[in-house]
């Protein structure tokens, strides 16, 4: 035999049952919740209007009439001084004389007291004692140094002083001098040369005459037959237009 599905029959229990379920809906609570939030609006609403708006404020001058108290009197002027009364002056001091005072009486010195003579010494001195050590020789002085100064060992030829006349007083045809300072050496050269003086200034006279020294030869200045370095010399140079 067929079995037949039959529904089951739940028994219904008011305590352990949950019951047919109900729809949900605002309730008291829920209202109660959005005046409180609304409320909460209004004041920060308000809040914020009285923090960003300017408060503007009326104000008045009033002017008061302040009447100062009177200044005071001023003091009265000093009394004059009384005038001088016409009282003889006062008479001078009695000076009283001192007694006179007694000289004091003659005092004896007293006697000298007695010295005795003094004994005269007699000194007696030793003869002087003659040394045998014999007087040290002097030396002889000092020869003095023979010093000769420099002098020409070769002068400049005519050809040498038409190598080096200046180009543009050759060619204005123009002449001149020149004076130059140089040292000699222990070889006979000629250093450390200058220019003294030159004329015509502006023609190169100088400079010809530094070149032309390069030529020189000269006897050196000795020291007691040697020569030495240091020896100076003046050396005038005139300079004629080439023919």
């Amino acid at each position: 035999m067929a079995e037949q599905n039959t529904p089951e029959h739940r028994h219904y229990d008011p305590l352990t049952s949950d019951g047919p379920r109900r729809k949900k809906g605002m309730g008291p609570f829920g209202v109660a919740l959005i005046v409180v939030c609304g409320l909460h609006g209004l004041l920060f609403a308000y809040l914020a209007k009285q923090k960003f708006e300017a408060v503007f404020q009326e104000y008045s001058d009033e002017a008061v009439d302040v009447e100062l108290p009177p200044p005071p009197p001023p003091p009265p002027p000093p009394p004059p001084p009384p005038p001088p009364t016409n009282e003889p002056p006062p008479p001078p001091a009695v000076v009283q004389p001192r007694p006179p005072v007694a000289p004091p009486p003659d005092v004896t010195p007293p006697p000298p007291l007695p010295i005795p003579p003094v004994e005269k010494r007699v000194e007696t001195t030793a003869p002087p004692v003659i040394s045998a050590v014999p007087p040290v020789p002097t030396a002889p002085p000092a020869r003095a140094s023979v010093i000769t100064r420099p002098d020409w060992a070769r002068k400049p030829s005519g050809d040498d002083m038409a190598r080096y006349y200046p180009d543009r007083a050759q060619r204005m045809e123009v002449s001149g001098r020149a004076t130059i300072s140089c040292t000699v050496t222990a070889r006979g050269t000629l250093e450390g040369c200058s220019i003294v003086s030159e004329s015509p200034a502006d023609m190169g006279f100088g400079d010809a005459a530094i070149k032309l020294s390069r030529l020189f030869r000269m006897k050196p200045k000795t020291l007691d037959g040697a020569p030495v370095d240091g020896g100076q010399v003046t050396v005038p140079l005139v300079f004629q237009v080439p023919q």
